[in-house]
């Protein structure tokens, strides 16, 4: 009977545990399953009011080549050549001048002869000259006939050394690696002295013309890093030169800020943000972390337990897809960048680990 009881009270004991560990798996069941999010830092660094100016990409040498010869142009580069220092851009008929050295070097061999003939005169009337058998008069004018071939000589070879130059610059090289941007001439044609043929650019050295307004003078200096970007891309640069001089129309200056090659195309546009306030240090996220409610603005932080905490933000100083916020924000923690809108305080969530790549799991 004993034996009854004892397993009877097993029995009971058992089935209350099996309904008790049935209840725990329900309610653990209807808990919502962690929400998929995409996170990023919140971040102390130093703010300032940021003004966006309007730049264009261009090269640092930009150049219209000229002829220094005229004649029939014989071959050009073509529109889109990248020619590398010291190579031909364009070749002009060097024919007339290869005539004109010739005759250059006729006129070297025949005034080199009259050089030695009348040394050698001049020789024979300082002998006569000793012995008294010629005037005076007679002398000097072999001396001047000497000196006047003596500088027809030099003249002549002068003459050559222009013609050998023209012939040098009858092939127009390039001054420095050069990308061949428009033709303003074409083979065949003639072209004369001082003509523009080519327009050409220099692909590895490029930079940002800025149009800045003056009031940012005070908050800029050469080599401050600044925010270049466009559409597709986002860089950061030095301020290469600053023109502190505006214009009574405008109140623009200039500014130039050096870019790494393939960043932007050249002629392109961009938009570069300069400081235009003092600089104060505070907690910046990204502007997608915030919550906007009719209650207020909300960001939400994760805790350790990764449980999201709703903090409420006021807004300071935009810094690009950064914003200043305002609240107890723990800048040890991150925010919630993606899926904020649908979050609940106190709600579990999940994401990527890595977080240079910031992408959620699946």
């Amino acid at each position: 009977m004993k034996a009854t009881t004892s397993t009877l009270a097993l029995s009971v004991f058992t089935l209350f545990a099996s309904c008790v560990s049935l209840s725990a798996q329900a309610q653990d069941s209807n808990q919502p399953p962690p929400v998929l999010v995409q996170i990023d830092e919140a971040r102390e660094q130093a703010i300032s009011q940021l003004t966006w100016v309007p730049g264009t990409v261009l090269s640092v040498i930009d150049a219209n080549l000229a002829s220094e010869v005229d004649g029939r142009i014989t071959w050009m580069a073509d529109v889109g050549d990248v020619v590398k220092a010291g190579e031909p851009l364009v070749k002009v008929d060097d024919t007339r001048l290869s005539i004109t050295r010739n005759q250059n070097a006729s006129n070297i061999a025949r005034w080199q002869s009259q050089v030695e003939l009348f040394t050698k005169r001049l020789a024979r009337y300082k002998n006569l000259q000793a012995s008294q058998n010629t005037s005076r008069g007679e002398l000097e004018e072999v001396e001047a006939d000497l000196e006047n071939a003596k500088q027809e000589l030099a003249q002549a070879k002068l003459d050559l050394e222009f013609t050998e130059y023209q012939i040098a610059q009858s092939s127009i090289r390039a001054p420095f690696t050069a990308l061949v941007v428009e033709r303003l001439q074409s083979p065949g044609e003639y072209t004369g002295v001082g003509q523009t043929l080519l327009r050409v650019v220099n692909p590895d050295s490029v930079e940002v013309q800025v149009r800045a307004p003056l009031n940012v003078l005070p908050y800029i200096a050469n080599g401050m890093s600044v925010s270049v970007h466009n559409n597709v891309n986002q860089v950061e640069e030095s301020i290469r030169a600053i023109v502190p001089v505006g214009n009574s129309t405008s109140r623009m200056m200039e500014l130039r800020i050096a870019i790494n090659p393939g960043d932007f195309p050249i002629g392109s546009a961009v938009r570069v943000a300069l400081p235009s306030s003092d600089t104060h240090d505070g907690v910046t996220i990204p502007r997608d972390a915030l919550v906007l409610r009719k209650s207020g603005t909300f960001i939400y932080q994760l805790n350790e337990n990764n449980e999201a905490e709703q903090v409420k933000v006021t807004t300071g100083v935009g810094m690009g897809d950064r914003i200043e916020v305002f609240g107890d924000v723990n800048p040890k923690r991150s925010v919630v960048v993606r899926g904020a809108e649908r979050l609940r305080a106190g709600q579990k969530v999940r994401y990527n680990n890595e977080r240079e790549s910031l992408t959620a799991k699946n």
